[in-house]
């Protein structure tokens, strides 16, 4: 490009790069201009920071977190929204002033396992130092001073990949630019270059980068049924256990004692007197119509039933 872009940060969200540039713009009326940029080079102007005070003179380090573009700005940190969904969108959000060394650090970048902000400062006569400061306060939250880092000289250029290793870009030391890896708290320079006045790195991007996101159309909220009443059926009350029988004690066993046995003589009975021999009834006379011839006429006549009877039940058999 033929303009400066500085405070360059990576957007996983937007898929593209974000900076901030004063190109083409009356710095009286807003000299700041957030631009997203793809691999390409092709920029995409979202337009100003909605705050007519702020510029680009002093700012010289950047990152975004989400959709959140940290900008330091001398010795503050800027958070600018860049969330087209969101009603605060380019606008500085919160403004917090930098702990030391942190006002020193020329580039930084996220750490993707705590959300923390982190560069190298070379400030002062000794070697350069990993710095990890809080993007919400400002405050410095570890510091590493690595004796193969050279110091006295800026540090431009600071990514960092998943496995926390630090990628820093040295933009003059001895004549050249030199790339150092940091591995917690040995660092290896892997190569060198001319040297260069002006660097910035904004992570370790996706290869190929992702297709640029629009932001969504507004959706109509609809709002959700309600919810049906719910029919739950009372739970019955226990019923109390039956109260156990009362213990009825059984009846005291009474010993009878038997009565005394007396001991005078049982009284002889009296015998019986003699008995009557029996006297015959006298024999009435026959008062009732059947005289005797006919009552042996009756018998005569049974007889001989009873003696054709026997005949027919010989002859059956």
């Amino acid at each position: 490009m033929d303009y400066a872009i500085n405070a360059l940060g990576y957007s996983a969200a937007l898929g593209r790069l974000v900076g901030l540039t004063s190109k083409g713009h009356h710095w009286w009326k807003s000299p700041s201009h957030i631009v997203l940029i793809d691999t390409q080079g092709v920029v995409n102007d979202l337009g100003p920071v909605d705050a007519h005070w702020f510029r680009t003179d002093d700012v010289s380090a950047g990152a975004v977190v989400g959709t959140t573009f940290y900008v330091r700005d001398n010795a503050r940190l800027h958070a600018i929204d860049i969330n087209p969904d969101s009603a605060a969108y380019l606008k500085i959000v919160r403004t917090v002033v930098l702990d030391w060394p942190a006002v020193a650090l020329d580039d930084f970048t996220v750490n993707p396992a705590n959300g923390h902000l982190t560069g190298v400062s070379a400030a002062g006569w000794g070697p350069g130092e990993v710095v990890s400061f809080d993007p919400v306060s400002g405050r410095v939250l570890s510091k590493t001073e690595i004796q193969d880092l050279p110091g006295k000289s800026t540090y431009g250029a600071v990514v960092i990949d998943a496995a926390g290793t630090v990628y820093a870009v040295n933009n003059g030391y001895r004549g050249r630019s030199r790339v150092y890896r940091i591995t917690g708290s040995a660092a290896v320079e892997l190569s060198a270059g001319p040297q260069m006045g002006m660097i910035d790195a904004a992570g370790c991007l996706p290869n190929p980068m992702p297709p640029r996101i629009e932001p969504p159309a507004p959706r109509l909220e609809v709002p959700p049924p309600p919810a049906p009443k719910s029919t739950s059926v009372p739970t019955p009350a226990p019923t109390p256990a039956p109260a156990p029988a009362p213990v009825v004690p059984p009846p005291p066993v009474t010993t009878t004692t038997p009565p005394p046995v007396s001991t005078q003589p049982v009284p002889v009975r009296a015998a019986r007197k003699k008995p009557e021999p029996r006297k015959d009834l006298p024999v009435e006379a026959e008062t009732t119509p059947l005289t005797k011839s006919r009552k042996w006429a009756m018998v005569t006549i049974i007889l001989v039933m009873l003696g054709a009877s026997a005949a027919a039940a010989r002859a059956r058999g």
